[in-house]
């Protein structure tokens, strides 16, 4: 499977575990610690517009803002960021996702597969990295969260 098919393949299986979920269930905690799936899905958010800065930087520039955030202090982060979500229904803090994802994939789908390959493109990331190795990674972390939800979901 390329990486293109993998980031895919992994905002499918959001979509799916997500599909036909009771409003009222979005808010319940506990899903992952004290997260509820709003939650959840409000930090995969962030990591989704973090990976889309990621997909900018890819010329060896220095890492944004945003990510900067991330790489420096990655819990406190998650924290901000899910907090500014706190307030929104389910259905916005799904749909902002949904065009994040979108948005991600058309960025990767602009690189030749030798450069999703090639190391030491993101030196923020490390030098024998690759953006391959960060899809794979991001792709794992969601993968993470989509069994929370999945665990969660069959016990409701």
């Amino acid at each position: 499977m390329n990486t293109v098919e993998l980031l895919d393949n992994c905002h499918l299986k959001i979509i799916q575990v997500l599909d036909d979920l009771p409003e009222l269930q979005w808010d319940i905690p506990e899903v992952c610690g004290d997260w509820s799936v709003k939650e959840i899905v409000a930090h995969l958010t962030s990591y989704e517009l973090a990976l889309a800065e990621a997909l900018n930087t890819l010329s060896g520039q220095e890492p944004p803002p945003y990510l900067t955030r991330l790489l420096k202090d990655g819990a406190k982060f998650n924290d901000e960021e899910v907090e500014k979500r706190r307030y929104r229904t389910a259905q916005h803090v799904l749909d902002e996702y949904n065009d994040i994802q979108v948005q991600t994939l058309s960025l990767l789908q602009q690189f030749p597969a030798e450069k999703l390959q090639q190391k030491g493109t993101m030196p923020w990331y490390g030098a024998e990295r690759s953006l391959n190795d960060l899809i794979i990674s991001h792709c794992n972390h969601a993968s993470e969260h989509c069994a929370q939800i999945e665990k969660f979901r069959n016990k409701s």
